[in-house]
């Protein structure tokens, strides 16, 4: 049977820009660094909660969403935080990533 998720891509789609005194993740175009997407996090303590992740209707489908998903969750797992993951996409991003596993709540 064959997966219903999209094929990795194998050149980055965008680069990723972390704004944490707004606490966002940017995603921007590599042709013109226009935004394609926004991650919303906030930070308890030790605890980061990601609110929201938005993809620019023109981009959808082109990995954004999971671009923004590994660099938060990768922050995250490199400063020894824990995830609680409000956000549907970064939850099931979280399942299909065993690496980001221990760090949700």
């Amino acid at each position: 049977m064959r997966s219903m998720l999209p094929e990795p891509k194998s050149a980055p789609v965008c680069r990723v820009v972390h704004l944490p005194e707004e606490g966002r993740y940017e995603a921007r175009s590599l042709e013109d660094d226009h935004r394609m997407g926004w991650l919303n996090y906030r930070l308890e303590g030790n605890l980061m909660v990601i609110k929201t992740t938005n993809t620019v209707p023109e981009h959808r489908g082109q990995g954004v969403a999971g671009c923004l998903a590994k660099a938060a969750l990768e922050d995250a797992l490199d400063a020894g935080r824990s995830v609680d993951a409000l956000c549907w996409y970064v939850a099931e991003y979280i399942e299909r990533n065993p690496r980001y596993y221990n760090l949700q709540v």
